[in-house]
């Protein structure tokens, strides 16, 4: 499936054993499917709404592996896919993920600047 997403740019024809293994119980055969979803995005800068609804479920998965794998996964679609192609849910996480990295890089750079200020009156 992965060498399939690397080798065809149609992907009406990767779309349907993608989806069947990113809903496979075994969290291997899960982690290729969201590879293969990536690779898929990259070469054809497709993604059709079916397979969408079946990857949103695996950012909420019990296995943190699987979790972080489609967070990835729905970063790589946000950037290769046209935006007006994706849906509002998509859209809101992806805005969300971007305050949350603002917010974080600004809050590290103000404590590591009062860490180097305490050390400095040591």
């Amino acid at each position: 499936m992965i060498g399939l997403s690397l080798c065809n740019d149609e992907a009406e024809v990767i779309a349907p054993r993608v989806r069947r293994a990113l809903t496979s119980g075994k969290r291997e055969l899960r982690c290729q499917g969201l590879t293969a979803v990536s690779h898929m995005v990259r070469r054809t800068g497709e993604i059709d709404d079916v397979t969408l609804e079946t990857l949103r479920p695996l950012l909420r998965d019990p296995d943190p592996t699987v979790r972080e794998h489609a967070g990835s996964i729905v970063a790589d679609v946000w950037i290769f896919v046209p935006h007006p192609r994706l849906p509002g849910w998509l859209s809101r996480r992806q805005g969300l993920q971007s305050v949350k990295w603002w917010f974080v890089m600004r809050w590290t750079g103000v404590s590591m600047r009062w860490t180097d200020i305490g050390r400095r009156f040591r």
